[in-house]
């Protein structure tokens, strides 16, 4: 080393450049350096999660409307099945059936149930 002021030469041989690294400065290195990367690919991860969760609401999302179209065009479907005058019209039709004359009207037939209930019981 040169002091250029007084113009005098010195050397110091005790005075080395390090060339290897201290064990102490690797474990503080890796001390902040491992928690950064664990929290780097954890929010990687959480990031990943959110956007294939939100890739399947909207698949649920698409199927449940499609299902909410078929259950309303199966409600249409029915009640045009069940409509009286389609049933009139297939049972004239096809079925060959003609509305009832008043001498073909039956009245309902209506046991007898007595009052005590003991013949209902002796017939079990």
């Amino acid at each position: 080393m040169t002091d250029w002021v007084y113009e005098n030469e010195t050397r110091n041989y005790g005075i080395k450049k390090k060339l290897g690294i201290n064990i102490r400065e690797l474990f503080y290195v890796l001390f902040l350096l491992v928690p950064i990367t664990a929290s780097f690919i954890f929010l990687l991860w959480v990031r990943s999660e959110i956007t294939e969760t939100g890739y399947e609401i909207q698949k649920v999302s698409r199927s449940e409307e499609m299902l909410m179209r078929t259950q309303e065009k199966l409600i249409v479907k029915e009640e045009i099945l069940q409509s009286p005058e389609r049933i009139d019209r297939i049972a004239r039709a096809r079925l060959g059936m003609a509305p009832l004359r008043p001498e073909q009207v039956l009245p309902s037939w209506i046991p007898y149930i007595p009052d005590d209930r003991s013949e209902m019981a002796m017939m079990r």
